[in-house]
Order: C-alpha cells, then sequence, then structure tokens
C-alpha cells in the first residue's frame, strides 16, 4: 500500500525545471544575438559594396564586351542573392522561436553560404581564364606575345590571390559567427537537458 501510495504522489507531483523558457530566450539573446546580427550586418556590406562593383562593369565592358555581358549578369544576380539573405536573416524573431526552429534556420543560412562559396569558386576560373587569355593580350598585346607564361602566371596569381582573400573573409565574417551562433544554440540544448 505505501508503494502505491509513494508512485500516486509522485505522478501527482510537478517537478518544475529550474530554467523557464523565457530564460532559455534571453541566453540565446545575449550569447547568440551578438553573432546573429553581425551576420545581417555583413550582408548589408555586402550590398553596399556592390554599388563601387558597378563602376567596375564599365571597366569590363569596355575592355571586352563578352566580359562586361558575365559580369553585369554576376553583378545583377549578386545583388539578389544578398537581397534574399537579408530577408531571410530579418525573418527570425529569436525571442519568439524555440531552440530547434532557430537551429534549423542558421543550418539552413550556414548552408547558403557554403553553397555562395562553391559557386564562387566554380565561377572565379573562368571568368579569371577568360580574362587573363583573351583580354589582357589585346590590352597589352606587346606584353603577351613576348611572354606566354605571363598571361599562366597572372591566370595563377589571380586566382590563387582570390581564393586567399575570400576564404579569410568568409571565415572571419560568416563562419566564426555561424559557429557562435551555433555554440550558443548548444550550450542552450545542454542546459535544457540538463533541467528536465
Amino acid at each position: 500500500m505505501d508503494l502505491d501510495n509513494l508512485k500516486k504522489t509522485w505522478q501527482e507531483t510537478e517537478i518544475k525545471p529550474t530554467i523557464d523558457d523565457a530564460k532559455i530566450q534571453k541566453m540565446l539573446d545575449n550569447k547568440g544575438q551578438g553573432a546573429f546580427a553581425k551576420l545581417i550586418k555583413y550582408d548589408q556590406l555586402f550590398i553596399k559594396l556592390l554599388i563601387p562593383c558597378a563602376f567596375a562593369e564599365v571597366l569590363f565592358f569596355y575592355l571586352s564586351t563578352w566580359l562586361g555581358i558575365i559580369y553585369g549578369v554576376l553583378f545583377i544576380y549578386s545583388f539578389f542573392w544578398q537581397r534574399y539573405k537579408i530577408r531571410y536573416m530579418k525573418s527570425f524573431d529569436l525571442s519568439a522561436m524555440g531552440i530547434l526552429e532557430v537551429s534549423k534556420c542558421i543550418l539552413r543560412y550556414k548552408k547558403f553560404i557554403i553553397y555562395e562559396m562553391v559557386i564562387g569558386a566554380i565561377i572565379v576560373i573562368p571568368f579569371f581564364l577568360f580574362y587573363t587569355y583573351y583580354v589582357l593580350p589585346d590590352a597589352f598585346p606587346r606584353m603577351h606575345e613576348t611572354n606566354h607564361e605571363l598571361s599562366l602566371i597572372t591566370f595563377i596569381v589571380a586566382v590563387a590571390t582570390t581564393f586567399i582573400a575570400c576564404f579569410i573573409i568568409y571565415r572571419y565574417m560568416y563562419i566564426n559567427n555561424i559557429k557562435k551562433v551555433q555554440k550558443s544554440i548548444n550550450e542552450i540544448k545542454d542546459f535544457e537537458e540538463d533541467n528536465i
């Protein structure tokens, strides 16, 4: 009988965790919000940096019509892609969303960044190939006629410099901040599990 009473008492007792949803959201806001806000800020910065890139369009078009067209298409695509990412990130409401929801959204944003890096790498190679083998010889005919290896060296240096610069920029601006948000989410998940 004592065992049945003990079992009944146990089932009727509500064990409340020491942390509630409001505290969890506050932790996410304090730890992850700074990194989350930076991701939006960097996307907005890249849209602003597209303005001087528009002037480069004129230069590329002057050097080669095809290069200008290719660059123009990439420029327009980049503008709409950045706007899409900003709208996507601004649609989050960290204070209203659950941890699992935020985690899924950040994971999707991380995939956006990875796709962006891969597509950028794929585009850079043919762009510089076209530029160094078709545009530069027309712009500097004597230099390239006497030294054919110069085009190859120019191509390798341009691609390597672009890859290194993009890797540093993406790592500092995006990957590190995504990791900070994910770390905050994981800490909160662990904290929730410990308090259940």
